[in-house]
């Protein structure tokens, strides 16, 4: 997701189930000596909630040029005296003193995804000071199975429905691998058992370790299951906001882990589920039942040649493409002398045939430079 336009901050910023629950767990931890990190801040709303709870001083870090709109937001509430804006890379950047309180909405839809925990870990350990608070402070991920028929039909089963006489039932196992986020089109949805914990997370000690989790669920309600549901919680001081289907919808989507064909289960029958996911990696999900044994993985939810598999080989051993010879040649320029002018024009005489153009080697100069410079 981009973090770089406004509007994809709306959900989050205007979320104000949220931001209740993160103003009640800031107003419990910040006193008038507090120092506060709001860590990825985007807006900078909750950073601004720990000023107006009077912490003495709050460094709002983000990497992203919406830190300007956290500094307009600063301006327009009055709170220069308390809040300072850092933009970069936590992993980049120096703060002038530990920590009290470090905020944070590091956990993406189904805790794991983004794989923004790492960000969380590294403020921990660099600023926070012994004792220190951190908002969230843990976190749980639970599944249950359901029955989603429409939902189903919708994202899997239509894939077998010819379209003007041409069939593309060859996409439908790609999709029955495609873990789905959605913040809608649950409401017709079939709870088959009680929710399950997969996983737990204290963010004080813990690091950013594999998931390999086997649990065992009872029925409760005999039905056909077409996949399983997935959220988290998060611990904010000493509540728990949850991102459930039975909870109110917040700007976190719920995870839906389809299964294909779906399978009938029965009241009173034990099924296992097992959820394994290595750091940044893909989502593997199995389940065994009366009725069947199924395995489903995102690393096969899109067609992969071998050619762009072998490139994950550890033992591969990769060249520079046409286009990683051109990044090569623009940041080898990049050397605060050159204009961007006079390095697209420079690209366009390395690279002739693949910038025909002096616009065509300027936007691809702009977009190194955006990216690297």
């Amino acid at each position: 997701m981009s973090y770089v336009v406004v509007s994809s901050h709306r959900g989050m910023a205007l979320d104000a189930g949220r931001n209740e629950a993160y103003a009640r767990a800031l107003a419990a931890a910040i006193t008038p000596d507090s120092v506060v990190l709001d860590l990825g801040a985007g807006t900078g709303v909750h950073g601004l909630m720990a000023a107006r709870l009077g912490a003495r001083r709050v460094y709002l870090v983000e990497p992203e040029d919406i830190i300007a709109l956290a500094e307009e937001n600063v301006r327009a509430n009055g709170l220069q005296d308390a809040v300072q804006c850092i933009q970069g890379r936590i992993e980049d950047v120096t703060l002038p003193e530990p920590v009290d309180v470090i905020v944070s909405v590091l956990t993406g839809n189904f805790l794991l995804t983004e794989d923004l925990l790492p960000v969380l870990f590294h403020a921990r350990d660099r600023f926070l000071r012994p004792g220190g608070h951190l908002i969230p402070s843990a976190a749980t991920m639970e599944v249950m199975p359901v029955t989603a028929a429409a939902l189903h039909e919708r994202e899997i089963a239509s894939w077998s429905r010819p379209q003007h006489g041409i069939d593309l039932g060859a996409a439908r196992s790609y999709a029955a691998n495609t873990l789905f986020y959605r913040t809608e089109g649950f409401e017709a949805l079939t709870e088959l058992a009680d929710p399950a914990l997969v996983n737990s997370i204290d963010f004080h000690t813990s690091q950013y370790e594999p998931l390999n989790s086997t649990v065992e669920i009872v029925v409760t309600r005999s039905g056909i299951c077409h996949g399983w549901l997935g959220w988290f919680s998060a611990k904010l001081g000493d509540t728990w906001f949850s991102t459930s289907p039975r909870a109110p919808r917040s700007h976190w989507s719920l995870a839906f882990l389809p299964l294909d064909p779906p399978l009938a289960l029965e009241e009173g029958e034990r099924v296992s589920f097992q959820l394994t996911r290595a750091p940044y990696g893909d989502w593997l999900w199995t389940t065994r039942a009366k009725a069947g044994h199924q395995r489903h993985s995102t690393l096969s939810s899109a067609p992969l040649k071998a050619s762009s598999l072998r490139k994950a080989a550890l033992d591969y051993r990769p060249e520079l493409s046409d286009e990683g010879r051109a990044v090569a040649h623009v940041l080898a320029l990049c050397d605060g002398e050159r204009t961007m002018t006079e390095l697209a024009q420079s690209l366009q005489a390395f690279q002739p045939d693949r910038y025909r153009t002096p616009a065509e080697a300027l936007r691809f100069v702009q977009t190194v430079a955006k990216q690297h410079a």
